[in-house]
């Protein structure tokens, strides 16, 4: 007799179709409602989600005290255990586990409760990454709703990671929702559907709260009195207990909505930021607080952690909210921006304070290396001269030095500012930077003849030729387009690179419709380059040099297609590998997608950054996702990858040698395609997503794919430089050293233990390959070996380091 485990539930998105304030109010409802049943019929409501819990701590306190005497007799049940339903491909992985600790910490300490399994009914796919995450947090099973377009081998199976951890998984696509009224036939063609002998089914209305009803209940009892199946209300847990599948799947559960990985660009970038900025904070205010120059800003850092894990909501970060909805996770990201931005000045501040004060005419540069090696690399900071320089003969030209007053390679560029005055300074030098430390170097200015402002050819093809790097660069002169990119004698590039390309698109934010799911857009149209820039960019050349040093040389270049215009920057350095390319995009079209192809000589796979790993992506076209890099290897792994680094741009595909990276798309708020109705009403105008000036950054290098993950979080956590006269400290401060020897095993950040006095190091090896590493605190080493993929948590208490065996405790 099958057996037939029901999960009732209350699908509620915090933020969809609606605001916030309307989200708590469908909670506090079903809640209730859940509550009240509980009374009359014997079953159990299971409800995750820390978010609506908490409104119904604050908003209906009473309601909260019935709930934990309901989870104390059994009859109302914790899943999940998360903060939310985030997207599930997007967040970092140290994102995803914050997810986990924050919703168990926050259960545990309500409710005594710790689900082991883990629910994401909504998101649209599944990186298999949360493998390795889910196991060493204490989680040893799933449920989804959307497994994907990409088949799995069966409805359960054992899911296994990068780092060859397994959990179970049961991914049936029978949906969470049952028609209010309608649960009792719903479950029996749930449990019919599906060929295991032990079997779930989701019942209870959703999509904006609701969960069970009187009669649904009513009708389920009498279901269960039939006898045909043994059904019984469960849980999650109950429910796993049960069941052993032997199939294994070691793929992750690619997207089924692949439009939602481009939509709502500013949401996504300020993600991205989010998650750099508060990883970044955390380094820097552990780096003071264990000199003793700040107290650990535990409770502000929860604060702004919580900011990210709200905004990392399945219908936030994937754009398929309507525009109230999108304005409430700007408003949630810039609010804990903001917390972390006050923070990181405060530890900052503390750590420079153990300078010495500046030397007569010196501009101290105070930078910070969020890395636990020494990093040489090139440093942006602006600064302000001690008194307006007003003359149109003479200039203030910066000459940067370091400690021992050796010269440092520097460039002048062009400020922040557009005031036509010698009074403020933007300066890139390289230099060495000291391992998680700030690193002192000097700007002095010499009042000289005014230059001439060095311009390079115009006309004609630019090229930089670096023979002692092995790098050749040129951009063609009639296109604007990067031509070659050629390092130590391999060329890299198989045509014209960076072209902006429109593609025919749809309103429909999420991508549903069937010919989404085989590539997003048809009928690509290259922009071309403006002959006679207008717009926004009157007045400019086709294609103008706008620095040329001994750093770099940067290029930008002017495109148009139909109403929109682009603005490619290409900043080719001369110290190191990498071409930086900056596209200012100036949307104007509705149902439009916008791409940059990139042409390769590589005929490799086609790779992507994932949590905690790194994964083949599609080769035919279908719109991939991945997170800081996409790359394509060369079938020798001793061979350099080309990759192409980003902050904050995930939707890509590939197709004939070809990358493409998807960077916007005009489509409408919420536009949800059903049948064969209009996606969106004619009568009326209807406000579109993403229209007006987005930027998109990038950085093109060849390297080894064990580096990859390195290179990315540089790319994405450049060094922090500032212009500070140091104020002396009250406390001299303690001497404190960290330090990976393997400059590949990443440190993904480093927190404060949860209310204890000790802290945690979270370190990754980026690699297919398993790794032997020391990490150094102090005058302490401890010998760490890494699996393939693999990620740990180290603490440091009292000058001991422990290797824990979980990534939450």
């Amino acid at each position: 007799m099958k057996e037939v485990h029901l999960i009732c539930n209350a699908h509620l998105d915090p933020i969809w179709q609606w605001e916030w304030e309307e989200g708590a109010a469908a909670a506090l409802s079903t809640f209730r409602t859940a509550a009240d049943l509980a009374d009359e019929f014997d079953y159990i409501f299971c409800h995750n989600e820390v978010t609506l819990y908490k409104y119904i701590e604050e908003y209906a306190p009473a309601l909260f005290r019935r709930i934990k005497e309901l989870i104390r007799v059994g009859k109302w049940h914790i899943i999940g255990g998360w903060y939310l339903q985030p997207d599930c491909n997007m967040p970092q992985g140290e994102s995803f586990i914050r997810q986990i600790q924050v919703g168990h910490r926050y259960f545990m300490d309500k409710f005594g409760e710790n689900p082991t399994t883990a629910i994401n009914f909504d998101a649209f796919g599944h990186t298999r990454g949360l493998v390795q995450i889910m196991k060493k947090c204490g989680q040893d099973s799933l449920i989804l709703c959307r497994a994907g377009n990409d088949p799995t081998p069966a409805i359960q199976f054992l899911w296994e990671g990068f780092d060859g951890s397994r959990i179970k998984v049961n991914a049936g696509g029978q949906g969470y929702n049952t028609p209010l009224g309608g649960a009792a036939e719903a479950i029996r063609n749930k449990a019919n559907s599906q060929p295991d002998d032990v079997v779930c089914a989701l019942w209870g209305v959703g999509n904006h709260g609701g969960g069970p009803s009187r009669k649904d209940l009513a009708d389920i009892e009498k279901l269960i009195g039939e006898g045909s199946m043994k059904i019984l209300h469960s849980t999650p847990e109950t429910f796993f207990a049960r069941i052993d599948p032997k199939i294994v799947h070691d793929k992750s559960l690619r997207t089924s909505m692949p439009g939602c990985y481009t939509t709502m660009a500013r949401i996504k970038q300020k993600h991205a930021e989010f998650e750099n900025t508060l990883y970044m904070t955390e380094k820097l205010c552990s780096a003071a607080a264990l000199r003793g120059l700040i107290e650990y800003p535990e409770r502000e850092l929860d604060d702004a952690v919580e900011d990210l894990l709200n905004a990392e909501f399945h219908d936030i970060l994937p754009g398929s909210s309507v525009r109230a909805g999108e304005n409430n996770g700007l408003q949630i990201l810039d609010h804990g921006l903001l917390t972390l931005n006050r923070l990181h000045a405060r530890a900052y501040f503390a750590l420079t304070a153990a300078e010495p004060k500046a030397a007569e005419g010196e501009y101290p540069i105070l930078v910070f290396n969020p890395n636990p090696y020494e990093w040489e690399t090139e440093i942006t900071c602006e600064l302000m001269l001690a008194d307006q320089n007003w003359s149109d003969t003479v200039a203030y030209i910066p000459r940067v030095v370091d400690a021992d007053g050796n010269p440092v390679p520097a460039q002048i560029t062009k400020e922040e500012s557009n005031l036509n005055l010698d009074w403020r300074k933007r300066i890139v030098f390289r230099a060495p930077l000291k391992p998680l430390a700030v690193t002192r170097y000097s700007i002095y200015m010499d009042l000289k003849p005014k230059p001439e402002k060095a311009v390079r050819q115009e006309s004609g093809d630019i090229i930089v030729d670096l023979p002692e790097l092995g790098k050749h660069v040129e951009i063609d002169g009639a296109t604007g387009l990067l031509r070659s990119y050629r390092l130590n004698g391999k060329e890299y590039l198989a045509g014209s690179a960076f072209c902006p390309v429109f593609y025919d698109d749809n309103p429909d934010p999420w991508g549903m419709g069937g010919f989404q799911l085989a590539g997003m857009g048809r009928n690509p149209k290259p922009f071309t380059l403006m002959q006679n820039p207008d717009g926004p960019f009157a007045g400019m050349k086709p294609v103008q040099v706008i620095d040329d040093g001994e750093l770099y040389t940067a290029v930008e270049c002017f495109f148009s297609c139909e109403n929109t215009r682009v603005r490619l920057e290409y900043t080719i350095y001369k110290k190191n590998d990498a071409v930086d390319v900056t596209a200012d995009v100036f949307m104007n079209d509705a149902n439009r997608m916008l791409k940059l192809a990139l042409p390769v000589t590589l005929s490799g796979e086609y790779i992507g950054q994932t949590a905690f790993g790194a994964e083949p992506l599609y080769m035919d076209g279908r719109e991939c996702v991945a997170q800081r890099f996409v790359a394509v290897r060369d079938g020798n792994p001793l061979k350099p990858c080309l990759a192409l680094f980003n902050r904050g741009t995930y939707g890509s595909s590939y197709e004939n040698g070809t990358v493409s990276m998807s960077l916007v798309r005009g489509a409408t708020y919420c536009a949800h395609p059903i049948g064969d109705r209009p996606i969106i009403p004619t009568d009326r105008y209807v406000k579109k997503i993403d229209m007006g000036e987005r930027t998109f950054n990038f950085r093109l290098t060849a390297a080894p794919e064990a580096s990859l993950e390195r290179l990315a979080m540089e790319y994405n956590m450049p060094p922090y430089a500032c212009n500070v006269f140091p104020v002396e400290s009250d406390e001299p401060a303690r001497n404190f050293r960290l330090a990976i020897a393997d400059r590949d095993i990443t440190l993904v950040t480093m927190k404060k233990r949860d209310r204890a006095d000790s802290y945690l190091i979270r370190l990754f090896n980026g690699s297919a390959d398993a790794k032997k590493t020391t990490l150094t605190v102090g005058d302490i080493s401890l010998l760490l070996n890494f699996g393939r993929y693999e990620v740990k948590t180290v603490e440091y208490r009292d000058s001991i380091l422990t290797e824990l065996d979980r990534l939450i405790i």
